[in-house]
């Protein structure tokens, strides 16, 4: 309060102190003691009222402690009597606790040392059960090779948790003492869904004690499964609450602290923790789940299945409407299980439930591979008469509500079962090939990870196979309805499906390209980019191998179901289908091209720095083209062994003629020619020179005319170049007889670089083989001819 008061008062008369400030703080510190001294009075009575019945609180608690000290001296003499009556009851207590772990320790000791003996034991009854009719023996020892069995099961169970926290040679030892029992386990499992696969039989045998152990061991194994789950949960639920708690108590920074040292992110519970549980009894047999109630009902699921397929065996080909007749042992079937084997097994497994609904699945795709097999108007009577008759049988024999009756047909009218049907196949196509493209593109663009390699050292994707599997399924499904429409309109379909997938490459492709050496010439005037967030991924060049290759496939795997499904269905049809296929196998010729263009993009664009500096100063005594004949060696040296060497020939050829186009195109930059003392004609025949070595080295000798041919137009480039002015319109014509389809640019592009042809002269001279090329009657002889374009009509004018 003094400490309040002063600075109450050094508050009150900041600034210069006067008889009239003092007199008005005086007033307000009257004032303020008033207003202090009624509420101390107003808490003071409070206070005192409180301490009165504190007081009172005080006395109760005195007789309570002085109840608990004569309490605690009771305890206190009861712990002095007991201690005093055992000598050294801490040691005592220590020594049994060990004692107890040595227990233990000894009894896995000993099951170690008679695990050998326990196989051989399960070994020599799974002899003696299995190999026999299992009807007829009715499998005596099945409880006790269970019982057994499971008891190595759960010694494997604990042995292996104790062992993962134990050292590795620790469980290299567990690894060997176990190595027998998983086959003897999967040998059981056999036995196990054999007995499930004879399950009505048995019933006809009257094996009616074998039902009964096996629903058993079905039983048991199910609680025990529920049992090991229950505790599984208790046990991580305890480890989560526990690792809660020791969070909480840990600074903030301690989980990245954690991450950074490598901490463990064992899932719960941990092995640790239930290796405690084990020690203590807890865990007394398996410690995870076995699942054989799950193989119990899928055993049963697919024996029904097995058992359709052998139907569709028996009433193959001219007899498959034939089965309408002799499928009353479905409803036999189904009354066994209502009145015997549910009798036998718990009723919450709902078991009749389960065969009904196999049974109706299979009777409903058998029946309705039936409707799509378009049969004649009498057999069409027979369905509808048996899907009639089944249900009928549903309410007689089972009891089924009209509400709950199913029908093994449909409510689809036959008139337009056809055409659901093809439309249902080409909507799944279209689905399934959409996700599948969705899928390549991404992993194209994204290109995480190499593509693989073949037998032959060839790259391929797996979209290409996994589509024509699809396709395959398809065909093969439709063939089986006998409808050639149907088979037809598949395949056409399909065909356009395969169309838009071969544009999307194409567009992939181009739009990869174009990132990549966009990237490429971005980073070379700012080297600082290099990595941005804008990078293309690596490996382009081993995709774009990998997709011409699989164009490849793709046309061998369409050819070859050209012929399959053409076999299947008249001369008619068999022209349709081929028309279709022909029409994708130009489609794939696209997308390799496409390929092969994308690669010679990425080649030259690694070429544009030597490429730019032909017919410049440095080139008449640089080595431009001896660097562009090494980056083109090392391309196509390393694409040869990954390519298919049908698309690797086209791509060398297309080398070739853009290395040449390339080369010319440099006129752009208009150069002056040095042709004083041949120089200028001796570097072309130098550069040429190296160019014909490199390609000499990537086609075979007996097809070296290929780059004799197309190493003619530098033949003529030259005379363009060197020849005397006067002949050069001659030269034009000769030239055009070669290259009909070379546009003038490239004539006027070739003298802007020659010294003594002035602008006039140029003019004259391009308008005048402008005329020639267009000359009527040339043009007429041309388009007889039906010649295909020359590579130099590609040539860019600038």
């Amino acid at each position: 309060m003094t400490d309040y008061a002063v600075n109450k008062v050094s508050e009150l008369i900041k600034g210069e102190p006067t008889l009239e400030l003092l007199a008005e703080v005086k007033n307000v510190l009257i004032k303020e003691k008033s207003t202090v001294d009624y509420q101390l009075d107003k808490q003071s009575k409070k206070q005192f009222s409180t301490i009165l019945s504190g007081i009172d609180d005080i006395k109760q608690a005195q007789l309570n402690v002085k109840s608990l000290k004569n309490n605690l001296k009771e305890v206190r003499q009861l712990s002095k009597e007991n201690k005093s009556s055992i000598k050294h009851y801490e040691i005592i207590n220590s020594v049994t606790t060990i004692h107890e772990l040595i227990e233990k320790t000894t009894l896995f000791y000993e099951k170690i040392l008679h695990f050998n003996k326990l196989l051989e034991n399960i070994e020599q009854l799974l002899m003696e059960e299995t190999g026999r009719d299992i009807l007829e023996t009715g499998v005596p020892g099945l409880l006790q090779l269970h019982i057994t069995l499971t008891m190595a099961c759960d010694f494997q169970d604990q042995s292996q948790v104790l062992a993962r926290i134990s050292s590795d040679d620790v469980q290299r030892t567990m690894q060997r003492v176990f190595t027998r029992l998983p086959d003897l386990v999967e040998k059981f499992r056999g036995l196990f869904k054999d007995i499930i696969y004879d399950l009505v039989e048995a019933v006809r045998t009257e094996n009616k004690s074998l039902l009964i152990r096996l629903f058993k061991i079905v039983e048991k194994e199910e609680r025990e499964d529920m049992k090991i789950m229950a505790i599984r949960n208790i046990i991580a639920t305890k480890e989560r609450e526990l690792e809660a708690k020791r969070m909480k108590k840990l600074p903030n920074n301690y989980e990245n602290m954690d991450s950074s040292l490598g901490g463990k992110n064992e899932e719960y519970p941990t092995s640790a923790a239930l290796a405690q549980e084990i020690m203590v009894g807890t865990i007394q047999t398996r410690v995870n789940e076995r699942g054989f109630r799950d193989l119990f009902f899928s055993t049963i699921d697919r024996s029904i299945s097995e058992m359709f397929v052998e139907v569709r065996k028996t009433y193959d080909g001219e007899k498959k409407f034939e089965v309408l007749n002799n499928l009353d042992w479905v409803i036999n079937e189904l009354l066994i299980v209502k009145s015997h084997l549910c009798e036998l097994c718990p009723e919450n497994w709902k078991l009749f439930d389960v065969f009904f609904d196999a049974y109706y699945r299979e009777l409903h795709n058998l029946i309705t591979g039936l409707v799509n097999a378009e049969p004649e108007t009498l057999v069409i009577l027979d369905i509808l008469d048996y899907d009639k008759t089944f249900q009928a049988n549903l309410r007689k024999e089972f009891g089924f509500k009209k509400e709950d009756l199913k029908s093994v047909i449909g409510d689809k009218q036959k008139e337009k079962l056809f055409e659901d049907y093809l439309n249902l196949i080409v909507s799944k196509m279209k689905e399934w090939i959409t996700n599948l493209v969705d899928s390549e593109m991404t992993i194209f663009v994204e290109r995480t990870t190499p593509p693989h390699v073949d037998s032959e050292g060839l790259l391929f994707l797996d979209g290409t196979k996994t589509c024509f599997q699809m396709f395959s399924q398809q065909v093969e499904v439709a063939a089986g309805s006998g409808q050639a429409k149907i088979l037809v309109g598949v395949i056409d379909s399909f065909c356009k499906i395969l169309g838009d997938r071969q544009e999307k490459w194409k567009g992939a492709i181009a739009s990869e390209v174009s990132k990549s050496v966009s990237y490429n010439q971005r980073i070379e005037k700012d080297p600082e980019l290099v990595g941005g967030i804008d990078a293309p991924a690596g490996g382009l060049v081993e995709y774009l191998i990998a997709v011409a290759n699989d164009q490849m496939r793709a046309a061998d795997y369409a050819v070859a179901l050209s012929q399959r499904s053409g076999a299947m269905v008249s001369k008619v049809h068999e022209k349709t289908i081929s028309n279709s296929i022909e029409h994708t196998l130009d489609g794939f010729a696209d997308v390799a091209k496409s390929g092969t263009s994308g690669l010679i993009s990425l080649m030259f664009d690694d070429l544009r720095t030597p490429f730019s500096q032909i017919f410049g100063k440095s080139w008449y005594s640089g080595n431009q083209a001896q660097q562009i004949a090494d980056t083109l060696f090392e391309y196509l040296g390393d694409i040869r062994e990954q390519m298919n060497p049908f698309v690797y020939s086209t791509l060398v050829e297309n080398v070739v003629e853009e290395t040449i186009l390339t080369f010319l195109e440099c006129l752009k930059y208009e150069h002056s020619f040095k042709n004083k003392n041949n120089k200028f004609l001796d570097c072309m025949k130098r550069d040429f020179e190296v160019f014909y070595k490199l390609f000499a080295q990537f086609v075979p000798e007996e097809e070296h005319g290929i780059i004799d041919e197309k190493f003619k137009l530098m033949e003529f480039f030259m005379d363009f170049s060197c020849g005397p002015s006067d002949s050069i319109l001659e030269t034009w014509t000769q030239f055009l007889e070669f290259y009909w389809d070379c546009p003038v640019s490239f004539l006027s592009a070739v003298l802007k670089c020659r010294k003594d042809i002035d602008s006039s002269a140029l003019r004259s001279i391009s308008s005048t083989a402008q005329r020639i090329l267009a000359a009527p009657q040339r043009l007429s002889q041309i388009r007889s001819e039906d010649r295909l374009p020359t590579y130099i009509s590609r040539f860019k004018a600038f």
